[in-house]
Parts: structure tokens; C-alpha cells; sequence
């Protein structure tokens, strides 16, 4: 009898043992992935959305300003810091550590090791992980002349030879700027020109969310539409209808009791949404929550007393931010009419910002009868005078200006980034009511903010209404918006002012705290009283949300983390 080959047989076993065990992983891993289980009261998965009324213009951090893009992109992009509550508090997100050398004119930057940039095939085999060399690209990017790029206000001039690089419209993907410089792989110095008191804070700007050198050299001009970034979501679909964000589910980030972020599976954002149809949508459970609640229309949203009484209102919070927003009226100061102070000072005394809060408004916001800034926990001007609405001094102001009967004021079309009927469009259609009656004929021009933005940049445009955000707690963040440095693209009111840009500068270079309230406080003297805009009002972040939604952060720039939002179904008592 011919005996069994004992190597053969055992060959087998391996070889179904191996099976065996490649089959009872690969059903953990699947179903770990799928029965995600979070420590303490928290959940893991689920879809949030919300709506916008307009859709997205770019998800390019660099590219824009717009504060609901910024909210879509820090989900894609994280910044080197970043704000981490209401009061602004600066902490580290992709640095691990940050030190100021040579008296604050080098900033030496530590990364987190083992962050990875969203899977895509722009790698090809190449590690994904965030190196020196993406953050070092990123910064000169900032500092080109890219068509992309619409922040380079925010380090052209500070690091040195940022302004020769955006001159020379260098390449960052062929070279640095010469103050960003790789120490080694985890590691970036920055050279500053001088040693800027805001440093730290302007890297928080989501706007400065690090980019993929990789990826950016891959897709090129078509990068927007393929965002790779190391954020707590990716890019899952973009089209006219909305935008759909997923889990990534390689994110460095972990919460205070272990947790791996992003809690939910998914984002999805409805774009150019009714205003109207957004509170039909909240109250069927469609969006999880609205953005800027108008006080007049919040039985839209809460519903009827009626319906209360039978049970049928969605169970909600509201989430009330201190104002930080500012919405004002700017106009091209550079050009005829508006070149013209008396013109400028007519307009103000014109204008009756309480009568727009109060009747308009139903009650939001808080009107701003002197400066522009937003008065807060660390800053305040006690020294401009308010204005008081002056007809009579108005219309010899136009005179003054050369306007008289015989020789009428332009129609002037006023442009306004809002939909018809909304709360915005109300408003500004009542100051050009406000405006005739000194023999101003404004008419509002209903268009979307990229159209505004373009118009502006063009020179199209003489006159719109306009909003700002302070990027974090300082009043320079305000103030910036008036510096005619070596770029001011955020300057799109063409003002200029060399005592003002002489106090600008030596505020945010001063070590002194109240030597820099003092000249911020100058600065904003200077551009009340020479009327570079109209302040209207400033008003709170009003934010209604779906009792569902649970871990709910929104920072004083209006930036929300989603990462830590989880959702949690309330149980039907009945």
C-alpha cells in the first residue's frame, strides 16, 4: 500500500487554515467598519445635511472668501491651527508644535506625523502623508499671482520675498518662496520681514488649509473639482443640485475619550435652495439645520401654536453666536461719484440703520451708528460719536458735492448678492427708499456673490451691499480690509490712506497690547471719518438645529466642526 505524502496533506490544512483566517478577517474588518461603536454617549454614523441658497463658488481654500465655501472647505482642508471654540482660541490642528525664534521674525512649524491626504488616484503608489514640502507649496501659493489664488493679502509682504515671488507670478509648484524654507520633512521655517503680532492667527485662516503638492501637480487648473486634502471628510459628488461629503475614514484627529473622527458617514448640501423651501425641508426632517434664521419668518420654522398643541413640531435648539458679522454698503471710492466725500458723508446721514433693524428686520440685528467693528470682549472705540440720521445736512452735503436739481445725481444700480424676497434684498431696498428722499435714484440689482465679486473686481460696479466675518478675535481682522499694502485684493473699495496704512502696520507689529488697541482704535477712526463704507448693522450667528444633532461647535468666525457633530434619534415616547 503506497503511503500518503505527509508534506502534501499538511500543505492543505495550511492552505485552508490560511482561508479560513484571511475569510474570518476580512468579515471583522468589513463589519468593525460598518458597526463602528463609539465610547461614552456618542454615535457613529448617519447623514447631515443642510441647505444653502446659493450654490458653491469654488472649493479651492485659496480662492475664496465666501463663509459658506469656507464651511465646506475646512471639512476637506485642515489648517496648520485653528480656532476651537466660540471665543476663538487658537490651537494646533496639522502642527504639532509652533515656536518663535530671532525676536518673532522666524516661525518654526512641527508637524503631526502620519496625517494622510484623502485616498485618490493622483498618488498612484506615491505615500500620501503629509510632509514639509505640501505645507512649504501650500504657503507659496498663497503668495503667487495664481488666478486661483484670492488670498495672498493675507502673507504677500510678510514672509520675506513673498512680494518678489507674486511680482515675478512664480510657479509655486517649480518654486518657494524664499522665507518658506524645509528644514527636514516634518519640519518648515518661516522667515518674516518683520515680526507680526498676528502671525499665528492669520495661519488659522481656513483659507490657508494645506494643500496636496502631489495632487495640485496632478490635476492642475481642474484641482477644485478633484480637493484633496487631509480633512476629517472627501469630496464624494459636486453638481448643480448640491454637494456630497464622506467619511474619511484615515483621519489623524481623535476626541477627548478616544474616539476616531468624523462621527458621520456623510455630509450633504443642498445648494440653491429657496429660501422658503428651507423651512419646509427642517420642519420634514429633510436638513438638519438653518442657517441665519430671520426673526420675522420663524413660524415658518417653529411652526403654529395649533401645531404645537398637537405634538407636530420638530423637536429643535437654537444655537445663538455673539455678532461678528458685519454687513455694510461699500462703493468704489476711487470713482466718480463716489470719489466725492460730501457724497460719501451725504449717503451716511441718509441712511436709518435703526429703522432697518428694528422695522425691517423685525428685531435682528444690532444697529452700528459709529465705526465698523463690532463691539466684543476685546475690543471697543468709545471715542467715534454716533451717527444721527440728518436729512437736512445731507441734502447741503449734495449741493456741496455739485448736485442740484438742474444737475441730478446718477441712477445708481445697486447690487445686492441676495434672492428676492429675502431678508437682504428687504433691506437694501429700503435704503434706496431712504435715499430718494435726498434725491438719490439707487435700484437694486438682485445678483449671486460671484457675479457681485466680479463686477466689483471689473470696475462694474459702484455701489453694493456687502458682509465680513472677523477671521478670529482681533480687530485687526476687521481692519485689514482697509490696507493698501503690496496686494490689498480684499481692498475692493480701492480706499487709501497712507496715515491709515502707517498705524496698520505699527499695530500689528507692536508687542505692547494697549499700544495696539490705541491704533486700532486710530485706524478705525480714520476710515469712519472718511465714510470708506456704510456699516449697517452687525448681527448674531442664528442657527436652528435638528435635536438629533448632537456635539453641535461653531467658532467665532461662523466655522462649524463637523467632525465632532454625531447624531443620536430621540426616542418616541408614545
Amino acid at each position: 500500500m503506497a503511503m500518503k505524502n505527509p508534506f502534501k496533506s499538511s500543505k492543505f490544512v495550511f492552505f485552508f487554515l490560511a482561508l479560513g483566517l484571511f475569510v474570518v478577517l476580512f468579515f471583522y474588518l468589513w463589519n468593525s467598519q460598518s458597526t463602528r461603536v463609539a465610547k461614552g454617549d456618542k454615535m457613529y454614523g448617519g447623514i447631515f445635511s443642510y441647505a444653502l441658497s446659493e450654490p458653491l463658488t469654488s472649493l479651492f481654500p485659496l480662492e475664496t472668501n465666501s463663509l459658506s465655501d469656507l464651511r465646506v472647505i475646512s471639512q476637506l482642508f485642515d489648517p496648520l491651527v485653528k480656532q476651537s471654540d466660540s471665543k476663538g482660541t487658537i490651537q494646533n490642528c496639522l502642527a504639532e508644535k509652533i515656536e518663535l525664534k530671532d525676536n518673532g521674525k522666524c516661525v518654526y512649524i512641527r508637524l503631526r506625523k502620519g496625517v494622510l491626504f484623502h485616498k485618490d488616484d493622483c498618488f498612484a503608489g506615491e505615500s500620501r502623508e503629509l510632509t514639509a514640502y505640501d505645507v512649504a507649496f501650500t504657503l507659496s501659493f498663497a503668495c503667487s499671482k495664481n488666478k486661483q489664488n484670492q488670498s495672498s493679502n493675507l502673507l504677500v509682504g510678510k514672509i520675506v520675498g513673498s512680494e518678489q515671488f507674486y511680482k515675478n507670478n512664480e510657479n509655486p509648484l517649480e518654486k518657494l518662496v524664499i522665507g518658506v524654507q524645509v528644514i527636514h520633512p516634518s519640519l518648515v521655517k518661516i522667515v518674516l520681514t518683520k515680526p507680526y503680532n498676528n502671525i499665528i492667527q492669520l495661519l488659522s485662516h481656513p483659507s490657508l488649509g494645506i494643500i496636496s503638492k502631489t495632487a495640485c501637480a496632478y490635476y492642475k487648473d481642474a484641482f477644485q473639482k478633484h480637493p484633496v486634502g487631509s480633512g476629517p471628510f472627501y469630496l464624494g459628488s459636486i453638481s448643480e443640485k448640491g454637494v456630497k461629503l464622506y467619511r474619511n475614514n484615515d483621519y489623524w484627529s481623535f476626541d477627548e475619550l478616544g474616539n476616531q473622527l468624523p462621527f458621520l458617514d456623510e455630509i450633504n448640501i443642498n445648494t440653491q435652495t429657496a429660501l422658503s423651501d428651507e423651512y419646509v425641508l427642517f420642519s420634514q426632517k429633510k436638513v438638519d439645520l438653518l442657517f441665519d434664521l430671520p426673526a420675522n419668518q420663524l413660524d415658518l420654522a417653529f411652526g403654529t401654536l395649533s401645531e404645537a398643541k398637537k405634538g407636530k413640531n420638530l423637536l429643535h435648539r437654537v444655537h445663538i453666536q455673539k455678532a461678528s458679522k458685519i454687513n455694510y454698503i461699500g462703493w468704489d471710492v476711487s470713482k466718480p461719484p463716489f470719489n466725492n466725500l460730501y457724497v460719501r458723508q451725504a449717503f451716511e446721514l441718509a441712511i436709518d440703520r435703526n429703522r432697518i433693524c428694528n422695522e425691517v428686520l423685525s428685531g435682528d440685528g444690532q444697529a452700528i451708528t459709529h465705526g465698523f467693528i463690532p463691539t466684543s470682549n476685546f475690543y471697543s472705540n468709545p471715542f467715534l460719536s454716533d451717527v444721527q440720521v440728518d436729512l437736512k445736512t445731507a441734502k447741503n452735503l449734495m449741493q456741496k458735492a455739485g448736485y442740484f436739481p438742474s444737475r441730478s445725481f446718477p441712477k445708481i444700480p445697486f447690487y445686492v448678492n441676495a434672492q428676492l424676497g429675502s431678508t437682504s434684498d428687504l433691506w437694501c431696498r429700503d435704503v434706496c427708499r431712504q435715499l430718494s428722499k435726498i434725491g438719490i435714484q439707487a435700484f437694486v440689482v438682485n445678483v449671486s456673490t460671484k457675479e457681485r465679486d466680479q463686477k466689483i473686481i471689473n470696475g462694474g460696479a459702484l455701489l453694493w451691499k456687502a458682509g465680513w466675518v472677523g477671521d478670529y478675535p482681533d480687530a485687526e481682522s476687521y481692519l485689514r480690509l482697509f490696507y493698501h499694502g503690496p496686494n490689498f485684493k480684499e481692498n475692493l473699495v480701492k480706499f487709501e490712506n497712507q496715515h491709515f496704512d502707517q498705524l496698520y502696520l505699527k499695530s500689528t507689529l507692536t508687542k505692547n497690547a494697549q499700544e495696539k488697541k490705541a491704533l486700532q482704535r486710530m485706524c478705525e477712526s480714520i476710515v469712519a471719518n472718511d465714510c470708506a463704507i456704510i456699516p449697517v448693522y452687525s448681527e448674531d450667528f442664528f442657527v436652528m438645529i435638528n435635536l438629533r444633532v448632537r456635539g453641535f461647535e461653531m467658532n467665532s468666525s461662523g466655522i462649524i466642526d463637523f467632525a465632532k457633530i454625531f447624531l443620536k434619534e430621540l426616542k418616541n415616547k408614545n
